[in-house]
């Protein structure tokens, strides 16, 4: 079989063009655990949380508790303290947030923080210490994820 030369052209810049289009096209990278904008979700510790509508990832990488353990008199009520990692697109930032002591399952427990034009809350941290420390990895921090208005637009 011959091959023209205008025919090989066509072929070889038709295969040079897809490979350009498929460097350049942003890739989606499936994660286990998916969740959208302002629905509430799971985050275990340990583990990465995916919104591909908004190119987003956060991932639970820290861990600390110092809150008031059930069922002990403290001084204080300390507070547990996750530390996260947010992705949106190729921007990544590290993001703390606190969860009150002596609170439990409220909405107020938690804290809300803006990062990469994105609120991220932290509604609950899971379980609630008690006199004998959890393991981290069974520590789930339950959050929202809301996007900020654009600059001088108020909802």
């Amino acid at each position: 079989m011959i091959i023209s030369f205008k025919l090989l052209f066509k072929l070889t810049t038709f295969a040079i063009l897809l490979t350009w289009v498929g460097c350049n096209s942003v890739t989606t990278k499936l994660l286990p655990y998916q969740s959208e904008l302002n629905q509430t979700f799971d985050l275990r510790y340990g583990t990465t949380m995916g919104l591909p509508d908004e190119q987003m990832e956060i991932s639970f990488e820290k861990l600390t508790e110092s809150r008031c353990p059930e069922g002990v008199n403290c001084i204080q009520a300390g507070e547990g303290i996750i530390s996260l990692v947010v992705k949106v697109g190729n921007q990544s930032e590290n993001l703390v947030l606190k969860a009150k002591g002596l609170c439990m399952d409220k909405p107020e427990c938690g804290e809300a923080k803006s990062v990469l034009n994105y609120t991220l809350t932290l509604m609950s941290l899971t379980p609630y210490p008690t006199e004998v420390l959890e393991d981290k990895q069974t520590y789930i921090a339950k959050m929202i994820v809301t996007k900020k208005p654009p600059m001088g637009e108020t909802r």
